[in-house]
């Protein structure tokens, strides 16, 4: 019986992954490949072609971005670090900011120009920065992609330029652009429209850095996006947009123009935003209830979740429409930490379980002086 229960609540799962949007079909978009999902837990909301393979050209950038983040996060590198150009990486061709071989620059400088202008040789220097060589990061790029899940991506090369074997699928590209967004140490970069950085030996050259993601001045919400073309990908484009609790990702590759991909990614955004909502009954972090310690130093322990509690639903959908009931631990004793599972909220709608979330004490929770404890219970019960 165990066995069917959990193969019906797998179906349940499978079916309410995949919700097309409203308004939109397959052969509406001139994009060869395109997806739009739910930041937040990666829910499909359109797909055509999601899982071809293609060439993405300097989208590949949001990897080595995500990685860039990761060791800020880690606090190996910071901004101000200062790198040293290789040959290598100067001779990078395509889009550069023209780096000169020996010439020393900041970190800071080589993210705005990566997230910017989709600089190769900026791509090319941050790589071996990191990892000592371009070969190394690339490695560390399809280890990355692999632990996300991206099942289809190959990556042979930190810029995108043109490769047979560099490959990767619009769901894959919705994989890690839902990474990078778990960071903002990019974010200031990739939403800032017009900036510069000075470059060469003496820092004598100006480079004007406009930013290729068009969106940037006309579409509401926008919080990331990173554009690609080489002649063999064509135009692609993926971007990330927020209003009110809801984030979405869109992605479209294989466009004959740039107008195209601008148009039919707001065209994705647009449609998701009008017709679907993230509902969150709990933020991460707030105190949902309180609950008795047994041996603590304080009588209760105050409960919060380390995600938010929502759910991701069509927009004529109401909180009221949602019941959310809490289990928790009866019996908790100190000493309790803040990694401890005391409990989960469990989500019904019309009587229909749709998830449970886990729940934590806000902190952690000592146990009580045996004396102390003897006092201020035992000792106190006897008198009355």
């Amino acid at each position: 019986m165990k066995k069917y229960t959990t193969i019906f609540f797998l179906i349940i799962f499978i079916v309410n992954l995949i919700v097309p949007a409203y308004g939109i079909e397959a052969e509406d978009l001139q994009s060869r490949a395109a997806i739009l999902v739910n930041a937040d837990d990666g829910r499909i909301l359109f797909e055509k072609n999601a899982n071809d393979k293609m060439q993405p050209a300097s989208i590949t950038k949001i990897m080595l971005l995500v990685l860039i983040s990761e060791k800020m996060a880690e606090g190996e590198i910071t901004l101000d670090q200062e790198l040293t150009i290789s040959e290598n990486a100067a001779g990078m061709g395509g889009s550069q900011v023209y780096l000169e071989a020996y010439e020393t620059q900041t970190v800071e400088n080589m993210v705005k120009a990566i997230a910017m202008r989709s600089a190769n040789d900026a791509s090319v220097a941050m790589a071996e920065f990191m990892y000592g060589s371009e070969e190394n990061c690339v490695k560390k790029m399809n280890e990355k992609a692999k632990e996300l899940g991206m099942n289809d991506t190959v990556f042979t090369n930190v810029t995108g330029l043109p490769d047979p074997e560099h490959l990767t699928t619009a769901k894959d590209i919705s994989i890690m652009t839902r990474e990078l967004l778990k960071y903002n140490y990019v974010d200031e970069y990739m939403l800032t429209w017009m900036d510069s950085i000075y470059v060469g030996k003496d820092k004598d050259i100006e480079q004007v850095l406009v930013n290729t993601n068009r969106l940037i001045n006309n579409f509401d919400g926008l919080i990331s996006g990173k554009t690609g073309y080489t002649t063999e990908a064509k135009y692609c484009l993926s971007a990330a947009a927020r209003r009110n609790d809801t984030t979405l990702v869109a992605v479209v590759l294989g466009c004959d123009n740039t107008k195209v991909r601008f148009n039919e990614t707001q065209k994705l955004l647009n449609e998701g935003f009008a017709n679907y909502k993230n509902i969150v009954f709990h933020k991460k972090g707030e105190v949902i209830t309180t609950s008795p310690v047994y041996c603590g130093k304080e009588d209760t322990i105050n409960i919060v979740s380390k995600e938010n509690i929502n759910y991701f639903t069509e927009s004529n959908c109401k909180e009221e429409d949602f019941n959310l009931q809490y289990v928790l631990d009866e019996n908790l004793k100190a000493p309790i930490n803040e990694d401890t599972v005391v409990g989960v909220a469990k989500l019904y709608k019309d009587d229909q379980f749709l998830g449970e979330f886990k729940l934590y004490p806000e902190k952690k929770m000592e146990k009580e002086n045996l004396f102390k404890f003897y006092i201020k219970n035992v000792l106190k019960s006897t008198i009355r």
